[in-house]
């Protein structure tokens, strides 16, 4: 599956957005292709897959899941899922974190142009999830 967005959605690069998400850059060295991987369990696989294209402006996310390594060596087929329920429920994951981050960072921008009482007040209502201090 594919997630197209513009480049101005994303307010850091394709890689360290999906770093931040969970998933590991790997290069395959005989195709010399670059991609991401996330593990769902800690074997190889499965894993999802996803090639990032940035072209003209907008930034495609190419997801698919690899339920298992290739079988013969120099041949580029696998058991990869490219429509199933759990890579459109990544999609919509990957995409609530782009929603959140542009969210985040608006919502953040209105309170530090306001005055900066503001923003101490903002920090004083913002609850602690935990019994650090910081």
């Amino acid at each position: 599956m594919r997630l197209t967005i513009s480049s101005s959605q994303l307010r850091e690069s394709p890689p360290n957005f999906l770093r931040r998400a969970g998933y590991a850059y790997i290069h395959d060295r005989h195709s010399g292709q670059s991609s991401f991987v996330r593990r769902l369990t800690r074997d190889f696989y499965p894993r999802l897959h996803c090639y990032v294209f940035e072209q003209g402006g907008q930034i495609t996310f190419n997801l698919h899941l690899d339920q298992r390594p290739t079988r013969y060596a120099g041949q580029t087929a696998h058991a990869g899922e490219y429509d199933s329920p759990l890579v459109q429920e990544e999609l919509d994951r990957l995409q609530a974190m782009m929603d959140r981050q542009s969210g985040a960072n608006q919502s953040f921008a209105n309170v530090v142009k306001a005055e900066p009482s503001a923003l101490v007040k903002a920090m004083a209502d913002k609850k602690k999830k935990s019994w650090w201090p910081f």
